[in-house]
């Protein structure tokens, strides 16, 4: 089994565990092993000794283990460094996952003491000798490998590719899907790649198939389309939901590379200042995005319609915007052709 993060291995070694399946875990330590899983757990037996427990409160030990993660650097948000620090975000929030879960199980009668308890046992089991058996690796220690089966895990826009890297840019995005690529690759006979809606069971499913699977989706499994009852906005290149008005506006995530003409961009930006300082009333200036915004201007620099119909059907351009600036946005892209 495959996977992008280190932290991904404990919900595999878990369950591996409770069947009686063998399995060793190559390029990184076992969960339980991890120094800041080891030292989270003591944070947590202690304060179960010292009394904050919230036992019988609902929710309340949870609120408890979800402090003392915190002390030791976890937030709600993931971090949007790499690298070792989101591996130990990613452990401190797989160990609340286990918390949230075992606290479903136990409801409101669970306690602090009972969830170490439970980590201990966990722990035991996961250290127990193991033959060969499933190899459990991230895709960066599974290069140079190969295996007759398969199984790349977690294969979720948000993962594949990680947060971070659609943050940082297209050359951080093509790095990942490199990286999907030397899980796919390793299987010699049989590969399965899946992925979760949700991150844990009874979660809303909103998660979606990574970016770089959808041209491989049969139409059954490809992300809805904007539909009158649903009005999630796409990327018209790669079909992840847009996040910011901006993004919703261009039609594409902000990572996509550059499509439109960027002199003519610049050219349209040049009138667009020139106009807004007379465009007011009484021959007041106005701010230039109440002519158009960047994003529309993008798309028309883009698309260079040659008529007033063409250029009424851009994103921000209205019969208001056709009568006082159509003519002259015309003749600019005549000029530039």
């Amino acid at each position: 089994m495959l996977f992008r993060i280190n932290a991904q291995s404990e919900g595999f070694e878990d369950a591996l565990t409770d069947r009686g399946i063998p399995y060793v875990v190559r390029g990184a330590a076992r969960f339980f092993d991890r120094r800041e899983v080891r030292e989270a757990v003591t944070r947590l037996r202690g304060a179960a000794r010292s009394g904050e427990d919230g036992a019988g409160a609902d929710g309340g030990w949870v609120t408890a283990v979800r402090a003392v993660l915190a002390g030791m650097g976890w937030a709600a948000e993931p971090p949007s460094a790499r690298g070792q620090q989101r591996d130990r975000w990613e452990s401190f929030q797989a160990i609340l996952d286990q918390a949230e879960e075992f606290a479903s199980h136990e409801g409101v009668e669970g306690s602090l003491a009972g969830f170490v308890a439970e980590l201990d046992r966990r722990a035991t089991e996961q250290h127990a000798p193991t033959a060969d058996g499933v190899t459990l690796a991230t895709f960066h220690a599974a290069k140079g490998l190969e295996w007759d089966a398969v199984f790349c895990c977690g294969a979720q826009d948000g993962t594949l590719p990680i947060t971070y890297a659609s943050e940082a840019g297209p050359d951080a995005v093509e790095e990942e899907r490199r990286l999907l690529y030397v899980g796919m690759t390793r299987a010699r006979r049989e590969l399965t790649v899946s992925w979760s809606a949700a991150r844990n069971p009874g979660q809303a499913p909103r998660r979606t198939p990574s970016r770089f699977l959808l041209p491989l989706l049969p139409a059954s499994q490809q992300p809805q389309a904007k539909t009158r009852s649903s009005k999630i906005a796409r990327c018209r290149e790669c079909l992840q939901p847009l996040t910011t008005a901006a993004e919703k506006k261009r039609g594409r995530c902000a990572h996509h590379p550059v499509r439109y003409d960027e002199g003519l961009f610049e050219r349209l930006r040049a009138w667009r200042l020139e106009t807004a300082r007379t465009a007011g009333e009484d021959g007041k200036s106005l701010p230039a995005y109440v002519v158009f915004t960047d994003a529309t201007l993008e798309l028309i620099a883009e698309q260079k319609p040659a008529s007033l119909a063409a250029l009424k059907r851009i994103n921000g351009v209205g019969d208001n915007k056709i009568e006082r600036y159509g003519s002259a946005v015309l003749e600019l892209i005549s000029e530039n052709s």
